[in-house]
């Protein structure tokens, strides 16, 4: 994997940390390197930071697109939240958010990986809800709802990708924020969100149902109108 961060900390924190993971991490400091050291290397997968200096990381990512056929994942700080659409339409295969965290990286690189062979990109369907990795949008009847934010966006494709099953809140919590969330009503308030965003009753939720003292369910396709 090629990583650009402007960052040396948090480029030599997840070198490492990724080594348990079994990836090989190259890394850079600007957008001019990692345009320069994806041509000479060729990596598998490419992370790339949003707020790179030199070249931002949309750019990078449309420029890199161009020119080679690998998978590109943007790194996505708070205040960088306006380039993920840009990036995506130049290209981008998925984001991930940052400070980066070693297991989410790891996953979404896995991910990635299998969807330059075919299947990251293809759109998640239950009934009419669609979920679109390659666009990074969701529609409800066909309608795109607000854009959402990338940690809910998340939320929504793990309910999705298992669909009727119930995803416990440890589960969640340990595959979307890794080392814990940070309060204890985080996974909470992100479900009541995202119910918002799609429409669904928060006092009688049809499309994302609650199993006390356990975790949630999509409900399965066909099931809500």
């Amino acid at each position: 994997m090629l990583l650009a961060d402007s960052d040396e900390r948090i480029r030599q924190g997840l070198t490492a940390q990724l080594a348990k993971y079994q990836v090989s991490v190259v890394h850079c400091a600007d957008g001019a390197a990692a345009l320069l050291e994806a041509g000479l290397r060729r990596p598998d997968v490419l992370l790339v930071s949003a707020g790179l200096p030199l070249i931002d990381g949309a750019t990078v990512t449309r420029m890199v697109r161009r020119r080679l056929s690998i998978p590109v994942v943007l790194g996505v700080s708070p205040e960088d939240t306006d380039q993920v659409g840009p990036a995506l339409a130049a290209g981008a295969s998925a984001c991930v958010a940052r400070p980066y965290r070693p297991r989410e990286v790891a996953q979404l690189l896995s991910l990635s990986d299998r969807g330059h062979r075919g299947g990251w990109d293809q759109p998640l369907v239950c009934g009419p809800l669609t979920l679109d990795p390659g666009t990074y949008e969701v529609r409800v009847h066909g309608v795109v709802t607000a854009r959402l934010p990338l940690r809910e966006f998340q939320l929504l494709h793990l309910l999705m990708l298992h669909a009727e099953k119930v995803i416990t809140r440890d589960r969640i919590r340990a595959e979307l924020w890794g080392d814990g969330a940070s309060r204890s009503n985080t996974i909470t308030v992100h479900i009541r969100r995202l119910r918002e965003r799609l429409g669904d009753d928060p006092h009688h939720p049809e499309i994302i149902q609650t199993v006390r003292g356990v975790g949630y369910r999509l409900v399965p396709p066909g099931q809500f109108a």
